[in-house]
This record gives structure tokens, sequence and C-alpha cells, in this order.
């Protein structure tokens, strides 16, 4: 008898809970990226790094060229021949040490970026959930969602909740 009340119970319990309205909706994370003003400061920083870190590299690969040309000179001596080849390998070293520190620096940064625009993002996405009543919000640009109907989409309303709490310049 109290077996029978347990799953009694258990099974109404779980009526409810499958029975209970879920309310979905969705947001676009690379479009809020891409239209907001916060996201636009933040591709524009991680740009700008970008360029800066190609312009050194560039002066690099442009002094290892200059080293290359001088090598390939037939007026050179021996010994001549010998410090210049040695030079080339150490700005060889070089370079490839400043492109895996540059690619390194690049991940950290846009890491930290993002997860920073992420951090102030997320609240306003909690707050219009709350007040639409979804139970669950998913980013379509991550999941791989093949479907949803666009009544659900609530990214319009997160980029203009980003763009009202850090309005930019």
């Amino acid at each position: 008898m109290k077996k029978s009340l347990i799953l009694i119970f258990t099974i109404l319990t779980l009526s409810i809970f499958v029975y209970s309205e879920v309310k979905i909706g969705i947001i676009n994370a690379q479009e809020i990226m891409a239209k907001t003003k916060k996201g636009i400061q933040v591709q524009n920083k991680l740009e700008s790094l970008q360029k800066t870190k190609q312009n050194e590299l560039q002066g690099k690969q442009d002094e290892l060229k200059q080293l290359e040309k001088d090598l390939s000179s037939p007026a050179l001596n021996a010994d001549t021949r010998a410090k210049k080849t040695r030079d080339l390998q150490d700005k060889r070293i070089q370079m490839q040490r400043l492109v895996e520190d540059a690619e390194q620096l690049m991940r950290a940064e846009t890491q930290k970026e993002l997860g920073g625009l992420q951090r102030e993002i997320m609240p306003l996405i909690q707050e219009i959930g709350k007040a639409k009543g979804f139970t669950v919000i998913f980013d379509v640009s991550s999941s791989g969602i093949a479907y949803f109907d666009q009544t659900i989409d609530v990214t319009a309303e997160v980029i203009k909740a980003v763009d009202a709490k850090f309005p930019g310049k």
C-alpha cells in the first residue's frame, strides 16, 4: 500500500512537471557581438591589437628578407657569409617566437574581452528571460539548432538592453 501511494504521488508529480509550460527563447550571440556598441568596441580593440602585432611581425619579416638578400651577395667572404648565416638563423628563431607570442597574446586578449563582455551581458539576458517568462534561452549561434520559431528570438531586445546599459562612444 505504501509503495502504491509513493508510486501514485511520483506519477502525479512528474505529470505536473511534464505538463507545465516550458517557454523557450533564443539569442544569437554573434549578432549581439556585431550589432551592439559594446560588442563593436570589443571587436575594434581586438582588431587594433591584431594590426599592431601584424605590423611588428612585418618589420621583422622585412629584416629577414634583407638578411637573405645580403647573404645572396657573391661579394661576401667566407667569414662574413658564416656570420650572416648565423644572424639569419637567429632572426628566424626570433621571428618564430614572436609569431607564437603574438598568437598566444591574441588568444588571451580575445578570451579576456569576450569573457568580460559575456559577464556584462548575461544579467541583461537573464532580466529579459525573467520578464518574458522563459524557462530557458539558448544561443542559436553555438548550439546547432536547425530550426526555431522567430517569435522566440530575443536577440533584438538584448541588443537594445546592452546599448542602453553601455552607450559607447
